[in-house]
């Protein structure tokens, strides 16, 4: 059993970042994402004896992660919301206009991908987090050349996404 805790720590350790990000993809409100969060560890934690090494860890890890957020949504359908209550804080600089200007991109940039649909939501996020594209095929179930096509589209609409609320929010604000 020690064996099982020193290596849900380590993969805790070396996964946090990812893990929480693909939360954050599926749950744009920060406390809905940690709640899932959460849940993807207790589920990491029940099945690390089903990983077999087959896969590599990050792809089961994937896996585990998406599943259980989908299971989430089910729960939650009540609860949809489209635009991210907060956006991380980034650290304090002297260039306060800059940062500002790369928040406003951030949250732009959240609320578009969660306007996107569910299976684009998790494929641009995988991508975010430099997931190879034959990975993502494994963990979505598709094949490699319909990840590239589908990535291609995705990266188009966001495009398109972040021009009309970049437009929108010029023309609300003047």
């Amino acid at each position: 059993m020690p064996d099982k805790e020193k290596l849900f720590e380590q993969i805790v350790r070396e996964n946090r970042e990812k893990l929480y990000r693909i939360c954050r993809a599926c749950m744009p409100d920060p406390d809905d994402a940690n709640d899932l969060y959460q849940e993807v560890l207790v589920k990491v934690w029940l099945n690390l004896h089903t990983f077999r090494g087959g896969a590599k860890l990050s792809t089961w890890l994937y896996r585990v992660a998406l599943n259980t957020a989908i299971l989430h949504k089910k729960k939650q359908r009540n609860h949809t919301s489209l635009l991210p209550q907060h956006i991380s804080e980034l650290s304090d600089t002297t260039e306060s206009g800059h940062k500002q200007e790369q928040e406003a991109l951030l949250q732009q940039l959240h609320h578009c991908i969660s306007c996107l649909e569910k299976q684009d939501r998790l494929i641009i996020s995988l991508v975010l987090e430099e997931v190879s594209y034959k990975e993502i095929a494994e963990v979505m179930g598709l094949t490699v050349n319909h990840v590239g096509v589908k990535i291609n589209r995705i990266k188009q609409r966001l495009a398109v996404l972040m021009e009309q609320t970049g437009k929108t929010e010029v023309s609300t604000v003047k």
